[in-house]
């Protein structure tokens, strides 16, 4: 039970989500913030999120790419509950079973938010979609560093601790710099957000989100060799 849930659940979500991006890329029909001429998805102009817009920034219809992207945050729901698992495979330690408690329901709440992200389309939601990416983003960040914690006071190898922390503190700077970042809704307030974003801040954000999120996988598929390990040395 341990495995599928702390193993192959995240390894099998890893799997959805990579596919369900490159399909919704491939079938997004056009348009980002600055330029609703542009043809297909742009990795460096669109952000993830765009994917599951229901009309894109062209004014196109775009249902085959938002059923993708949209059921993939929805799949966090099953990854969240998985995490609550993971307390038990730190019990032999006081301290890392506290924050390994800690960090696992911060982590099944983040999943709620970010589940959320698919239920609130940016082109029609987008002050609850706003809240909701902010929401997830900063609450996996937090999670991170209880797990952590949990992995450091823990018998594990010192890999997965240090992978931690340099996650954490990558995921530290991005929410800094977001925080920063203006908030324009780019359908209601078009004007607005030609006037104050140029094209090469749109083209770090979106660049920096992509990384961060890449980490944040490259992150999640480490946790689950970790937790594997602790699943061994438990015999769970």
């Amino acid at each position: 039970m341990y495995t599928f849930w702390c193993v192959y659940i995240p390894r099998l979500y890893l799997i959805y989500f990579v596919l369900a991006i490159l399909i919704g890329a491939h079938f997004y029909p056009g348009g980002n913030h600055l330029d609703a001429s542009q043809e297909g998805y742009s990795y460096t102009l669109n952000f993830l999120s765009e994917l599951g817009f229901y009309n894109t920034l062209s004014g196109e219809n775009n249902f085959i790419s938002s059923f993708f992207f949209n059921s993939a945050m929805y799949i966090n729901l099953i990854l969240g509950f998985g995490f609550l698992f993971i307390p038990k495979l730190f019990s032999d330690n006081l301290y890392a079973s506290i924050f390994a408690w800690v960090g696992a329901i911060t982590i099944a709440i983040s999943c709620i938010f970010f589940a959320g992200v698919g239920l609130t389309p940016g082109d029609l939601y987008f002050p609850a979609h706003v809240f909701s990416v902010q929401t997830a983003f900063n609450l996996s960040f937090l999670a991170y560093l209880f797990i952590c914690l949990a992995f450091f006071f823990s018998t594990s190898s010192n890999k997965y601790t240090i992978a931690c922390i340099l996650m954490f503190i990558v995921s530290v700077g991005y929410a800094f710099h977001i925080s920063g970042q203006p908030i324009i809704d780019p359908v209601n307030e078009k004007e607005l957000f030609y006037e104050t974003v140029s094209l090469e801040m749109l083209r770090l954000n979106v660049i920096l989100q992509k990384v961060v999120v890449l980490l944040m996988n490259i992150s999640l598929l480490m946790f689950s060799f970790g937790f594997a390990d602790r699943i061994k040395r438990r015999g769970l």
